[in-house]
């Protein structure tokens, strides 16, 4: 099946960093709602700690005794046509339901998440593949997200670290980008693309605009493709 298209979706201030409390702007979620529903997207993916949000916040005691589970990915019986998924490559999260607002939840592991955790996603009817041995490979997350869940268009929402991931494995073909009016300048906090440069040669990349549209109070919608538009 084909890899789904993948846009990226943030709102940034004007020097990169992603939203915070010292912003005071509580309307540029509205605008992040607002052009998230413009965009077809069936499913929308986030890091760990971005997923913190829609799951429980106490750690989870693991449970004792030993757990037997089948070995590679769980699709739960979900009914969902949308899907939230969490990058979670040692299962930690902790899930209320298998809903994030109205979308299926699918968390991705690798190998080294324990029987334990497996079983109590399956416990909760939360779906969970397999995206890697140690470290999660998105190229295979989604290639399995098309194929076990039909997935078409992939939105990429956050975090920095989680961002720079995707666009390290070349996998963006879209960023809807949302600028405020104003400049954070705090160090040390996330940008709206963290990657690690673990190699000397690796090349910033590059965007095409697509479109600019000035949205309220001053903010701007700047729409660019990674790919050549076709003609």
């Amino acid at each position: 099946m084909k890899p789904p298209h993948i846009s990226c979706l943030m709102v940034t201030s004007l020097d990169g960093r992603i939203k915070q409390a010292t912003w005071g702007l509580p309307e540029d979620e509205d605008l992040f709602e607002e052009i998230a529903k413009t965009i077809p997207w069936d499913a929308w993916i986030v890091g760990r700690v971005t997923m913190q949000g829609f799951t429980e916040t106490k750690p989870r005691p693991a449970r004792r005794g030993r757990f037997t589970v089948p070995p590679g990915d769980f699709v739960a019986d979900h009914g969902a046509k949308t899907f939230a998924v969490g990058l979670d490559a040692h299962g930690k999260l902790k899930f209320k339901t298998n809903r994030a607002d109205t979308e299926h939840i699918i968390s991705v592991l690798t190998e080294r998440a324990t029987a334990e955790h497996r079983d109590y996603l399956r416990s909760k009817n939360v779906s969970y593949i397999i995206g890697g041995k140690r470290d999660i490979d998105l190229h295979v997350v989604v290639r399995k997200l098309a194929k076990l869940f039909g997935i078409r268009h992939l939105s990429v929402q956050g975090g920095g670290k989680n961002n720079g991931s995707f666009l390290k494995a070349g996998l963006i073909d879209e960023l809807y980008l949302v600028l405020m009016p104003l400049a954070d300048g705090t160090l040390g906090t996330p940008t709206l693309f963290d990657v690690e440069n673990d190699h000397p040669r690796r090349k910033a990349t590059p965007f095409l605009l697509k479109s600019s549209k000035t949205l309220a109070k001053g903010a701007l919608l700047l729409r660019y493709s990674t790919k050549p538009a076709k003609h």
